[in-house]
């Protein structure tokens, strides 16, 4: 992924971007540490826009529909599911940076602002010079998009706790009912007999 800009190169409108990325390339930023359980069904198509908001800071836009596939949650055949990556990061300059922030960079951890931050600063990227590389901005928002998991169908009716069977296929001979725990003692209960 080539998501390197010179920032020179964005003026008053909105610098566009449209960029194709390989299927081979979402793997691996899926199979990344940790692995997702997602593979992409092919290549995705990024389109974003950078927008200079003053002299330093710039607005980062971006979507990109990604189609994934998986194993089912609930019966392990094969699933898919699409997802819509969509965010909006602020390209801060470090010259720019508040003060807490700067007071923050010489915190030593510990204290009641230590490893604290406002919902704003979660979503900008700080920089200095001229380039900026946005590809692990890029790869952070696309994990950040995949699900947890996925089902084949939505009524998908799981494995058999007992053998295994799918049960989208059909009923098995397996005695399934869980016995209220509650009721577990009154077994062991023998009755004299007359």
């Amino acid at each position: 992924m080539d998501f390197l800009f010179r920032l020179d190169r964005i003026k008053e409108e909105p610098f566009v971007v449209e960029q194709e990325i390989a299927s081979d390339e979402l793997d691996g930023i899926l199979e990344a540490d940790p692995p997702t359980g997602f593979l992409a069904r092919g290549p995705g198509r990024f389109f974003g826009t950078l927008v200079r908001v003053n002299e330093k800071d710039i607005v980062f836009e971006g979507r990109m529909p990604l189609g994934l596939r998986t194993s089912c949650r609930r019966c392990l055949e094969p699933a898919e599911v699409d997802v819509e990556v969509r965010f909006t990061l602020d390209l801060v300059h470090r010259a720019h940076l508040p003060e807490r922030e700067e007071a923050m960079e010489e915190d030593d951890g510990e204290g009641e602002i230590a490893g604290s931050f406002t919902p704003d600063e979660a979503n900008q990227i700080v920089y200095e010079g001229m380039e900026i590389d946005l590809a692990p901005a890029v790869r952070e928002q696309i994990l950040l998009a995949v699900p947890m998991g996925a089902l084949c169908r939505e009524d998908c009716r799981g494995l058999c706790q007992v053998c295994g069977h799918n049960l989208n296929e059909g009923e098995c001979d397996c005695d399934r009912h869980v016995p209220d725990p509650r009721w577990a003692a009154l077994k062991s209960i023998r009755l004299p007999e007359d």
